[in-house]
């Protein structure tokens, strides 16, 4: 079964195309690496694949099903860049932030119940975060705010995990412990991962990929691992 199936796809901001003709193929549990040129159009593909920008032409499927025709992408987790997400203002703990991607479920109030709080509490202890629960996400390192935010992203059970640069800005320990987490969550849920790097050898060195895109000319090309 195919994860994730893109057609010919094109997109541009203006006249000048970002994606041309791309085309991809993503197997279910496939652990896959997408390098690039800043600039290249990575994140562009990012956003199309999350349903934030829509294609020129050209299609994209999402376990099997066309993606203007899906209103909830609970199924695909993101983890933003380091620099995105370092812009909250405002003073949340480590529960509180991995709950609230589960509003839609809080109810008429938006509050979490229990058991939202509690499915939370699940998931940070299994990314090893029990000591750090009711820590405010602003006073972590770098390398434990990326296992919040995977936390974050997972508390849905998603289908296919989407990591946006996510060992920009860690130290070599913590991207180590990073690629550990990664290579876990993915043969353990047989989850999707799509990772976005240029950190590509060491990726290689630390996971058990299956495959490596290089973005050029606004097109992927499958690279050796």
């Amino acid at each position: 079964m195919k994860s994730i199936v893109v057609d010919n796809l094109n997109f541009g901001y203006t006249e000048e195309k970002v994606i041309n003709n791309l085309n991809l193929r993503i197997s279910k549990g496939e652990l896959v690496v997408i390098v690039g040129e800043n600039g290249s159009g990575k994140s562009t593909l990012l956003k199309l694949l999350l349903g934030e920008l829509k294609s020129q032409s050209g299609s994209i499927k999402l376990f099997g099903e066309n993606i203007e025709k899906i209103d909830d992408f609970s199924d695909v987790g993101y983890v933003p860049q380091m620099n995105i997400v370092n812009k909250i203002p405002f003073p949340i703990t480590c529960l509180e932030l991995v709950v609230l991607n589960l509003y839609d479920d809080f109810g008429f109030f938006k509050i979490p119940k229990k058991r939202h709080l509690e499915k939370a509490r699940e998931i940070l202890i299994e990314m090893g975060l029990e000591n750090y629960i009711k820590t405010p996400f602003n006073e972590l390192s770098g390398g434990l705010q990326q296992r919040v935010l995977i936390s974050r992203a997972m508390i849905n059970s998603p289908r296919a995990l989407i990591l946006d640069e996510p060992t920009a800005g860690v130290d070599e320990e913590s991207k180590f412990q990073f690629f550990k987490i990664i290579e876990k969550l993915n043969k353990k849920h047989n989850i999707t991962v799509i990772l976005v790097t240029h950190e590509v050898d060491s990726a290689k060195e630390n996971l058990e990929l299956h495959n490596i895109y290089n973005f050029e000319s606004g097109g992927l090309e499958n690279v050796a691992i």
